[in-house]
Formats: structure tokens, C-alpha cells, sequence
């Protein structure tokens, strides 16, 4: 119902014309006041990778603080009338409130020791997983665009078409500057300006139709014109990288993040088949049958 976003930094503007005693006030939606302390414990209940995005874009920590005015907001319009006390939300209520004890609980039952993995362990899970490691074969890339979108006016997805195909025979019975080509016609800006040079891409991050022509083509070569769900692409292939393992330092961070996530989920299965054998549950099949009934 609302964007839960990952937070933006203060207000610096309203921090500073503020009184001292108000100075950890990060935001106001009427009487609805949301303070440093309101945002910590937000802050505090996201997983590492959603604070580690917010630590560096500012636009999507505003976009959480906004967020949270509104669902307070909202909660306090809710209970101005009662709502939270309509006797058919009880239930609801009780078991959102049981089920974050649970899932607290739980994670807390199977939370890795702060030493795991050791270095030991990393190198150990890098050697034994090298095959999946693979970087993606990287491909240097250059391109010309002419957009011409699915819906888009017939005639100008025609007159892409023809103009690409104009480009093509201009490079192709001419050896034409590419560079030149795609700064005077390309639409992606970006890349115009660069002579049309996309960087180094991954196979990974192509469409699937430019994907498929790249994978074939030599160094230094121009594809025929491309048609993607975007539109027309000349593609100039100025160098290509094999597939190859990445080297340990640059994919560590994430080595342990995936052994401590495998280790956290082998630790909570392992609490359950114990509560299990402690507790072995029993099913009454014939009140459970009547109950199945009812809801056909």
C-alpha cells in the first residue's frame, strides 16, 4: 500500500533553521512528527544490503522518510476513528504481532557467530565453487540507436528502419567512421557524445537479441541492424574478455554473505527438527477434514 523505500538524508534545510531542542526532528506531516531515533530503529530492521544502498543515495533515504510520515499519517487517521479497534481486526492484529516475535525469535536462534566464515573457511568455499563463479564473457561495445518502440507512430518506426538500413550500407561499402556516424545520428545520448562506445558490457546485461548477434562477431567488426523491443542498434564490437573466475578479494563481501545466509538457514531448519523431536505435533485428520469442508 506504501512504497517502503529505503531512507534519504536529513533535511539539512529544516535541521538548521530549527530550534536546539527540536534538532533531531528529520521531518513533519502536520502534528505527525518523525524523529532521529523513530528513523534509527527503522534503519536498524533493514537487511545489509538495503542500508549499504541507503548509505549512498540520498534520494532513496528521502523516499523512506516520506514513506514513514505517510504510514504514520494514516495510522493516526485510522485511530482517531476506532479502527484499530474493530473486533474483526483482532485476530490480524495478534498474529502480525506473533508473527514478527516468531521470525525475530528465530533469527536470532540462528544467527551465525560474528567469527563465521573464518578465512579458512572462505577460501575453502571459493575453491570448491570456482565453477559458478564465472564472470561472463565482457564485451567492449560501440553502437548506434534509432528508437523505434513497439506502439510508437508507424511512420517514424519505418523511418528508423530505412534510416538504420542507410547507416549500415554507409559503413559497409565505405569503412565509414563509425565514431562519426554515431554522434551525428545515434539517440542515445550518452553514448553519442563517446563516439557511440557503451564501455565494457557483460553477455548477461544484453537483451537477448543483441546478445545473440555480439556472441558472434570478431573484433572490430559492425553488425547488420539489430531490432530490439527499443528500437534499431548498429553494434561495433571493439574488443571481447572470456569468461573467466572472478578473483577471490573482488567477490569476498559477497562469499560471506552467502555462507552466513546458507549457515543462518541450515542453523534454523536444525531448531525445527529439534522443536520437533521435543515436541512431535500431532493432526487430528477428522476435525481437520471438517474444517477442509467448510471451505468448499
Amino acid at each position: 500500500m506504501f512504497e517502503i523505500t529505503r531512507p534519504p538524508l536529513l533535511l539539512i534545510g529544516l535541521l538548521l533553521c530549527t530550534p536546539v531542542a527540536a534538532q533531531d526532528l528529520v521531518g513533519k506531516m502536520g502534528d505527525i512528527e518523525l524523529r532521529s531515533s523513530d528513523l534509527k530503529a527503522i534503519l536498524d530492521a533493514q537487511a545489509p544490503d538495503a542500508r549499504r544502498q541507503l548509505a549512498t543515495d540520498a534520494a532513496a533515504f528521502e523516499r523512506l522518510v516520506r514513506s514513514e510520515l505517510m504510514r504514520k499519517a494514516v495510522l493516526n487517521e485510522a485511530r482517531q476513528k476506532g479502527w484499530d479497534k474493530r473486533p474483526e481486526l483482532q485476530p490480524l492484529i495478534e498474529r502480525a504481532r506473533d508473527q514478527v516475535i516468531v521470525s525475530t525469535f528465530v533469527g536470532n536462534v540462528a544467527k551465525p557467530g560474528e567469527g563465521y566464515p573464518s578465512d579458512e573457511e572462505i577460501k575453502q568455499f571459493y575453491e570448491s565453487n570456482k565453477a559458478k563463479l564465472l564472470a561472463p564473457p565482457q564485451y567492449q561495445l560501440a553502437q548506434i540507436f534509432l528508437p523505434a518502440a513497439e506502439g510508437n507512430d508507424k511512420a517514424k518506426v519505418e523511418e528508423a528502419k530505412k534510416k538504420i538500413g542507410e547507416l549500415s550500407a554507409k559503413l559497409g561499402k565505405s569503412a565509414g567512421d563509425f565514431a562519426k556516424l554515431a554522434q551525428e545520428n545515434s539517440a542515445h545520448k550518452e553514448s553519442a557524445e563517446k563516439g557511440g562506445e557503451l564501455g565494457w558490457v557483460g553477455e548477461d546485461q544484453m537483451v537477448p537479441e543483441i546478445r545473440r548477434v555480439v556472441s558472434g562477431m570478431t573484433k572490430g567488426e559492425v553488425s547488420a541492424p539489430v531490432k530490439s523491443a527499443a528500437g534499431w542498434h548498429l553494434i561495433k564490437l571493439l574488443d571481447k574478455r572470456p569468461a573467466a573466475t572472478r578473483p577471490l578479494a573482488d567477490i569476498r563481501a559477497n562469499l560471506i554473505a552467502e555462507m552466513r545466509s546458507r549457515k543462518a538457514q541450515d542453523m534454523e531448519r536444525a531448531y525445527l527438527e529439534a522443536l520437533s523431536i521435543k515436541l512431535p505435533p500431532t493432526i487430528n485428520q477428522i476435525e481437520l477434514g471438517k474444517l477442509q469442508n467448510t471451505l468448499r
